[in-house]
């Protein structure tokens, strides 16, 4: 009995281990199955990760990275990766009124596609403008020019994306693809009208700069102001103009703007006030340019200073002239460069630095002026509220060494070399505009 009793037990026993045994093989099992599926799932990118090329969008939207240790030796590798943005430039004047080829390298402009390519550019926001030439009927033309931007975006998917919409613009961005936004420079494009505001609100414009030289139903300009003695800052309907603005969405820009009117907006204004295209007027004391008590206005409000490159705003002993002259020397002589490099844009933008510092020119305007208006700004307020404001384009001569749109890597090589980190020098490139574009126009 008492060995009867036994073998069940030990039965019973290796039973039970044998079970158990079995239990922990298929749990291992399932669990290395599902590992084996993770793994694979991770192989397989998506066709957006694939389309990504040396331009992980994690590290771009990443002001706090240190990628680049070495910024001397690196500082064009630097240029490549960051998010560059140019946040005021003319190109659509010459595209509309002088059949130039927005997707082709032109002669007769500073700035195309192929051009901001091989100078590093991401975003370029258009300056939705009414040439002088035009009287009458400046809406109208601009809903012309807006078809024929959205036409070129339509008709190059590949090498141009219009977008409007933040969060379009980062995974944008995050593709390797070059993004447009619009800008509209002037209030007398509304024509006094509240609901033509909100139809390029509804078009896609995302900021609008309340004047140009000439004031408007919304306020006075620097220039009148100035210039001509005209009294006033903004009218009743400016001020619905900016609080409507503020409820769209839509930054207002104060570039060109009276000072009078500057206030106005300041004092009605809950959002973060930009000036997509100035510089500083006590280095350079031109009406156009921000006073210390704007620019610290501006951040104060949160907001945004995209620096001009029109010499005669940044220096004010400029010679047009020379710097035309320099130009038409520096273009010519690195063609061969250029040339030689091929598509190695690191590797040309080093040639090119060279050549530069060899080849230093009497006269003109130097690039280093508009390095002082940015370190002039950044020692003022701190280094969030600054940026590029190129006025490619607009009718102006750039600096020496700024000849045209390639040209945007020089400046990060001369924030290297006045000591900028690379966290910050991300930030003026492009990461501050996208801050205030975030919080305005990313409701």
């Amino acid at each position: 009995m008492l060995k009867t009793q036994l073998k069940l037990l030990l039965f019973a026993f290796f039973t039970l281990l044998l079970f158990q045994n079995f239990m922990c093989v298929t749990s291992d099992s399932k669990e290395k199955l599902n590992n084996d599926q993770n793994k694979e799932s991770t192989k397989v990118s998506s066709p957006v990760k694939d389309s990504i090329q040396n331009k992980p969008n994690t590290q771009k939207m990443d002001s706090t990275s240190n990628k680049f240790p070495n910024l001397e030796k690196d500082a064009f590798k630097l240029h490549y990766d960051a998010i560059v943005i140019d946040t005021h430039n003319d190109i659509l004047m010459p595209v509309f009124l002088e059949g130039a080829d927005l997707t082709q390298e032109n002669a007769g402009t500073q700035s195309d596609m192929v051009k901001w390519k091989k100078g590093g550019l991401d975003v370029q926001v258009f300056s939705i403008y009414v040439p002088e030439r035009y009287k009458s009927n400046h809406f109208k033309y601009v809903m012309k020019l807006i078809d024929k931007l959205e036409q070129t975006a339509a008709d190059y998917p590949d090498k141009f994306f219009l977008t409007s919409d933040y969060n379009e613009l980062t995974n944008a961005l995050g593709q390797g693809k070059f993004c447009g936004l619009m800008g509209a420079e002037g209030g007398n494009m509304i024509e006094g009208s509240m609901e033509n505001l909100e139809t390029l609100y509804s078009r896609g414009v995302r900021y609008l700069g309340l004047t140009w030289n000439t004031s408007n139903a919304i306020g006075v300009s620097a220039q009148d102001e100035t210039e001509r003695g005209k009294k006033g800052g903004l009218t009743e309907f400016g001020v619905r103009v900016v609080q409507r603005m503020d409820e769209l969405g839509m930054l207002i820009d104060v570039s060109h703007l009276g000072e009078t009117a500057f206030w106005d907006v300041i004092n009605t204004s809950k959002n973060p006030i930009i000036a997509s295209h100035s510089c500083v007027y006590s280095l350079s004391p031109h009406y156009r340019n921000l006073t210390d008590d704007q620019i610290k206005a501006i951040a104060k409000s949160g907001g945004y200073i995209g620096v001009n490159f029109y010499c005669k705003f940044l220096d004010p002993t400029a010679s047009t002239n020379q710097v035309q002259s320099i130009h038409s020397k520096y273009k010519h002589d690195l063609k061969s460069i250029e040339e030689q490099d091929g598509d190695d844009m690191v590797k040309f933008n080093e040639d090119r630095y060279e050549y530069l510092a060899d080849n230093k020119m009497r006269g003109g305007t130097s690039i280093d002026k508009l390095i002082e208006h940015i370190d002039y700004i950044v020692k003022l307020v701190g280094v969030d509220y600054v940026g590029l404001g190129s006025d490619f384009d607009g009718g102006v001569y750039t600096p020496n060494e700024l000849y045209d749109a390639t040209c945007y890597p020089i400046i990060t090589k001369k924030l290297v070399e006045k000591g900028y980190s690379e966290q910050d020098i991300r930030k003026i490139l492009g990461l501050n505009f996208l801050r205030v574009f975030k919080q305005v126009c990313g409701k």
